[in-house]
C-alpha cells in the first residue's frame, strides 16, 4: 500500500475531527441514499420512477435560482461576519435575501403547474407538492450553510442523516399509503424533510440566534454593505444554477424527451448509484477543507492557503482514481444488489458515470477555489461550458446509440469542467492575490471585513 504524505501541519487536530463528523454523516446519508434507490425502484415502475425524478429536479432547480447563489455569499462572507461580531446580523441578512425570492418560486411553480399541469396529463396538485419541496429544502440549506460556514460539523451532519433518512422512510409510508406513484413518493419526501426542519428549529442552537450573536443594535452602513456585498458576490451565480442544474440533472429531461419516462428512469437509477460514491468525498472533503480555505483567504494567510489546496487536491484526486476502479470490475456486482430486477440493464452506464464524476470531482476542487478567490465569474465559465457541452454530446449521443450513448456522453462535459477549472482556478489566485493591498502587521484581513464594500 502507498502512503500518501499530507502537507506538514495542515491535518491539525480540529480539521481530522471535523473531517471525522463529516465522513461519518455523509457515509450514513450515502447508506440511506442506496437503501431509499433500492427501496424505491422495488416499489415504483421505471416510469414512476423517472418521473419523481424529474419532479424532484423541476424543485431543485428553483432552490438553486432561489437561494443557492446568496447562500454561497453567506458563507463566503462568514468568517468575516465572525470576526466583527456580526453572525446575527449576517443571518437576518442573509434571510432577507434569500425567503423572499424562495416564496416567490413556490408561487410561480404552484400557480405554473396549474396550467402546465392539464397539458402535461399531470394532477393539478403536483405543482403545489414541488412548492412545497422547495420551502423545505430552503429553509434546510440556509441552517446548513451556516453551520458549515461555522464548522459546527456535529451537528450539520446530523441534519444531513436525518433528512437522508427521513425522506425515503416517509416516502414508503406514502406509497403503502396512496399507492405507486411518484406522487405519493414526492408527498413523503416533503414529509420526511418537514419533520428534521421542525425537530432542528426546536432542538438544535442555531447560528445567530443565541444571546451573543443576536442583532442587538443595528449598523445602518455596516448592514448595508453586507447586504450590498451578498448580492455582488451572488450575481454572477443565479444564471450558474440553471447551468449547473443542466450539468447534474439536465441528461434526465433530454433521455425523457428523446426516449422515454421508462429509459429516464433506468438511467436516473443507475445514474443516482454511480454518482453517489464520488459526491459523498466530494462532501467529506469540501465540507471539512473550505471552511479551512476561506478562513485563510480571510487571514490572508498565503502559506496554509498552499497547504490547504494541496490536500484537497491529493485527496479528491486519489478517491475519484479508486472510484473508477471500483466501478471498472464491480458495476454487475453493484446492480444484482442495488437495484430491482427491471433496472438492472442499466448497469453497464455506471462505468461510465464514474469516470464522468470522478472528472467531476477534481473540477470541484478548483471551482472552489475560485469561489474563494471571489471570482464567481469565471465559476459561471466552467459551468456553463461544461453543461452546454455536456447537453450537446448528449443529443446526437442518444441518437446514434440509444439509452447506451447518454452515458458515454458523461465523461464529456465534466472534462471539459475539469480542464477550464484547472486554468480559471489558476488565473483566480494569481489575480486575488496581486490585487490584494500590502498587509498591515498580524491582524490584517482580506478586505479588512465589509469595509471594502463600495
Amino acid at each position: 500500500m502507498v502512503a500518501m504524505r499530507f502537507p506538514a501541519g495542515l491535518l491539525r487536530r480540529r480539521v481530522v475531527r471535523e473531517g471525522a463528523w463529516v465522513a461519518g454523516g455523509q457515509a450514513l446519508s450515502a447508506i440511506a441514499a442506496v437503501v431509499s434507490i433500492r427501496i424505491m425502484t422495488g416499489l415504483l415502475a421505471p416510469e414512476e420512477f423517472g418521473r419523481l425524478t424529474l419532479l424532484v429536479g423541476v424543485a431543485a432547480l428553483a432552490l438553486g435560482l432561489s437561494a443557492t447563489p446568496r447562500l454561497q455569499a453567506v458563507m463566503r462572507y462568514y468568517p468575516d461576519a465572525a470576526r466583527e461580531g456580526r453572525i446575527g446580523h449576517l443571518r437576518v441578512a442573509g434571510g432577507r435575501l434569500v425567503y423572499p425570492l424562495v416564496a416567490a418560486g413556490a408561487v410561480f411553480l404552484a400557480v405554473g403547474w396549474l396550467v402546465a399541469g392539464s397539458w402535461l396529463g399531470e394532477p393539478w396538485f403536483i405543482g403545489l407538492l414541488v412548492a412545497a419541496l422547495l420551502g423545505v429544502d430552503s429553509l434546510r440549506s440556509f441552517e446548513l450553510a451556516l453551520l458549515n460556514a461555522a464548522r459546527r460539523q456535529p451537528s450539520a451532519a446530523l441534519i444531513y442523516v436525518a433528512d437522508a433518512w427521513s425522506r425515503p422512510l416517509m416516502a414508503v409510508v406514502a406509497i403503502f399509503t396512496f399507492g405507486s406513484s411518484a406522487g405519493a413518493a414526492l408527498a413523503g419526501y416533503i414529509v420526511g424533510s418537514a419533520a428534521v426542519v421542525l425537530a432542528m428549529r426546536v432542538w438544535m442552537p442555531l447560528e445567530g440566534v443565541d444571546e451573543r450573536n443576536r442583532p442587538q443594535e443595528t449598523d445602518a452602513r455596516k448592514d448595508s454593505q453586507l447586504a450590498i456585498a451578498a448580492r455582488r458576490y451572488a450575481l454572477p451565480l443565479a444564471p450558474l444554477a440553471v447551468f449547473g442544474w443542466l450539468s447534474g440533472m439536465g441528461d434526465r429531461y433530454v433521455i425523457a424527451g428523446l426516449l422515454n419516462l421508462h429509459d429516464a428512469g433506468l438511467y436516473a437509477a443507475a445514474y443516482a448509484l454511480a454518482s453517489r460514491p464520488f459526491l459523498m468525498l466530494s462532501g467529506v472533503v469540501e465540507l471539512t477543507m473550505r471552511p479551512v480555505l476561506q478562513n485563510a483567504v480571510a487571514s490572508r494567510d498565503e502559506a496554509m492557503i498552499a497547504r490547504t489546496k494541496k490536500a484537497w487536491l491529493l485527496t479528491t484526486g486519489a478517491g475519484a482514481m479508486f472510484g473508477v476502479v471500483c466501478f471498472m470490475f464491480l458495476s454487475d456486482w453493484v446492480g444484482r444488489l442495488l437495484l430491482a430486477e427491471q433496472y438492472r440493464s442499466a448497469t453497464a452506464l455506471m462505468p461510465w458515470i464514474a469516470l464522468g464524476y470522478a472528472l467531476y470531482n477534481i473540477a470541484t476542487v478548483y471551482t472552489r477555489f475560485c469561489y474563494a478567490f471571489d471570482n464567481t465569474e469565471a465559476v459561471f465559465l466552467i459551468t456553463a461550458c461544461g453543461a452546454i457541452l455536456g447537453i450537446a454530446v448528449m443529443a446526437p449521443a442518444i441518437h446514434l446509440w440509444g439509452l447506451s450513448g447518454a452515458g458515454h456522453a458523461v465523461p464529456v462535459g465534466f472534462g471539459v469542467q475539469l480542464l477550464l477549472s484547472a486554468a480559471l482556478a489558476r488565473r483566480a489566485d494569481t489575480n486575488f492575490f496581486r490585487r490584494l493591498p500590502p498587509a498591515r502587521g498580524p491582524s490584517s484581513t482580506i478586505g479588512r471585513g465589509f469595509d471594502n464594500v463600495r
